[in-house]
């Protein structure tokens, strides 16, 4: 079981010998001395608790030369002579002697005391009786030798922690799970609005886009590009508002959603997509500099009163 505690089962036993003051069905011949020379053949089935004293308190060696190892037995002690048989309960103490020999042969030393119920050797009498023994032998491992310390309980603290772990990915997992859904269901209901302005009549596009400034151009969420929809009609704004009054100065203003992300990060995303669209307008279409001015607004400023609006960059 470990180093200091160990459990054992056995067998003992062959023929046992005492005397009588009387004729017992054990003892039947007499001696010059008056006495009943008993004699009867004896099994002792045990197990044993055994206790080895020098690994407890010395700690465990296993090329310690001498262990000392009490133990206490019991188990049936069974005796028998020409057909008479006797069954009787045992207990006792005893003090086993390992001297080691090499790393697979000790000898060993056992002394043993019995205690049964007298009647065990055939005797009528009450009481309890008491059997000694001692006996002298040779102890051969099989297998492996040695002994290895279990880490079990670190290994069970190790898979605690590693649940606990487990636990919280999965936890952490199913909100992303969540937030997806609502991002996904968020760009429906953007490519929705998209689809409705798109179906609208041509005449009545034409009208408000020519008579009605500021222009906006939308973003996908968390994105800092425009998808090719807000692209065309980015150049759509250009052709017939910006194009027609080349002595105006235009402000480009860009605003985030506060409904997704920090404040920090939506300040961020505001002055990316305005600087993102200024460089468009500079670059691609040949605007000079000095025709545009750009602010960034974060998501302090509810533009629109919607969410899916204010991802966007105002020109006006």
């Amino acid at each position: 079981m470990t180093p200091s505690v160990g459990l054992r089962i056995g067998y003992q036993g062959i023929t046992g010998r005492g005397w009588s003051y009387t004729q017992l069905p054990y003892a039947q011949e007499l001696n010059d001395n008056g006495f009943y020379k008993k004699k009867f053949g004896t099994a002792y089935f045990h197990g044993d608790v055994m206790w080895n004293i020098s690994n407890a308190f010395s700690g465990y060696k296993e090329t310690r030369t001498w262990n000392f190892v009490p133990f206490l037995s019991a188990g049936i002690a069974h005796s028998y002579r020409k057909g008479i048989h006797n069954n009787e309960f045992a207990i006792g103490v005893g003090l086993l002697n390992n001297i080691r020999i090499s790393n697979r042969v000790d000898l060993t030393l056992e002394a043993r005391q019995l205690v049964v119920r007298q009647g065990y050797d055939s005797s009528p009498m009450g009481g309890l009786a008491g059997m000694g023994s001692v006996t002298f032998g040779v102890s051969v491992k099989l297998g492996r030798t040695g002994f290895k310390r279990s880490h079990e309980a670190e290994h069970l603290a190790n898979i605690a922690n590693l649940n606990t772990v487990n636990t919280a990915l999965v936890s952490d997992n199913d909100n992303l799970k969540d937030q997806n859904e609502q991002l996904k269901d968020e760009n429906e209901a953007l490519k929705a609005k998209v689809e409705e302005l798109e179906a609208r009549p041509a005449e009545v596009e034409k009208k408000v886009l020519l008579n009605v400034t500021p222009g906006a151009v939308f973003f996908e969420i968390g994105q800092t590009s425009l998808s090719p929809q807000e692209l065309f009609h980015l150049d759509f704004y250009l052709q017939n508002v910006i194009a027609q009054e080349p002595e105006r100065v235009f402000v480009l203003t860009g605003y985030a959603d506060k409904q997704t992300g920090s404040k920090k990060r939506n300040q961020q995303l505001s002055e990316m997509r305005v600087e993102y669209v200024y460089n468009l307008l500079k670059e691609k279409y040949n605007v000079p500099a000095e025709r545009l001015e750009i602010k960034a607004s974060g998501s302090e400023v509810d533009r629109w009163g919607d969410a899916l609006l204010n991802r966007c960059v105002v020109i006006e």
